[in-house]
């Protein structure tokens, strides 16, 4: 009878022990069946909707899958909208991966939130180069850091001539990063600097002092600068100096309000869809082999980036840059 009971005992506990194997396997594969959710975050709406419509078109070149999918969250470019918008991705849908986020301000809002989410970030556009870092090793940048673009600029304005110029920024992290570090790479005289609040304050006064002082060019890196209708303003004062700028100067949008202007480019993006068009497309490219080949797993997707040569050691893609201008509302590169 002991014999028997022992038997039975082992019997059931086989039983049990294949019924939970098989809902395990049954759950794993259900969730092999399910597309790795991708999220992007971009501004879908607002003033800077035509930016955000750039990106979108370029990460969806990539084409469909029935292995992946991509959740758009809508960052308005604001920083609370955009912290928002990555916890209804994550926390809601379940998203370990997203392009984006495409503004200054919202990139370093997400950065604190990255390394213990296990969220991998692929930005496609300009970031500050100690935001790699902050993230916990989390956030990649397919461009090139806000440092090294205005470093550039201010290398290229100084060898062109330009020795005494003036700086024009906004109270944002954008604005911040690209001020500091031109302040540190320019070995001109900036003859006059000011930081504007946001692109609702008027540009006369700033411009009429810009005039006053006398400078041989402008750097406005921020394109809140041309929203504000700074062309029309410099014609108005009879302002002639160039104005230098960044990659942005070639969205659809801005490039009626930037002719003349001249601006740093990556080197290696086509002019066919424009650079932001162009680098969310090589996000997308990078980012999405790589979350199918490792299956959805965070780390493993992180530790192929890291590994992958592409990028240095701040997580900035390694890439030259080139200056353009617009002529006659074409972009064309300078030599």
């Amino acid at each position: 009878m002991k014999s028997s009971r022992t038997s039975l005992v082992i019997i059931s506990v086989l039983v049990i022990m294949l019924i939970v194997w098989l809902i395990a396997i049954n759950k794993q594969n259900a969730s092999r069946n399910q597309p790795i959710k991708i999220g992007v975050i971009t501004p879908l709406t607002g003033p800077f909707a035509d930016y955000g419509e750039q990106i979108k078109k370029g990460v969806l070149t990539i084409g469909t899958s029935s292995d992946f999918s991509f959740d758009f969250g809508d960052e308005q470019c604001d920083p609370k909208q955009t912290v928002t918008a990555f916890h209804k991705l994550t926390d809601v849908d379940g998203v370990h991966f997203i392009i984006g986020p495409g503004c200054g301000s919202p990139q370093e809002a997400i950065v604190p939130l990255l390394a213990n989410k296990k969220v991998v970030v692929v930005v496609p556009s300009a970031a500050s180069s100690d935001l790699f870092a902050k993230s916990g090793g989390y956030f990649f940048n397919v461009q090139y850091s806000l440092e090294n673009e205005s470093k550039f600029n201010a290398e290229k304005m100084y060898d062109m001539g330009y020795k005494k110029v003036a700086l024009l920024t906004y109270d944002n992290a954008f604005s911040t990063a690209h001020a500091n570090s031109f302040k540190k790479n320019f070995k001109g005289k900036i003859a006059y600097e000011t930081v504007l609040v946001d692109d609702s304050v008027s540009l006369l006064p700033e411009l009429t002092k810009i005039k006053a002082a006398g400078v041989d060019a402008i750097y406005a890196p921020d394109i809140a600068f041309f929203f504000a209708g700074a062309s029309a303003k410099l014609k108005q004062l009879s302002m002639t100096m160039p104005v230098f700028t960044t990659y942005v100067a070639e969205l659809p949008a801005v490039i009626p309000l930037v002719e003349g202007v001249y601006y740093s480019f990556p080197a290696d993006i086509t002019a066919e869809g424009g650079a932001v068009y162009g680098l969310s497309k090589q996000a997308s490219e990078l980012l999405v082999p790589l979350v199918l080949e490792c299956n959805g797993n965070p780390e493993c997707v992180r530790a192929k980036l890291i590994s992958s040569g592409k990028f240095d050691q701040d997580g900035v893609y390694k890439r030259d840059l080139i200056l353009k201008q617009i002529k006659n509302s074409t972009s064309t590169v300078i030599n």
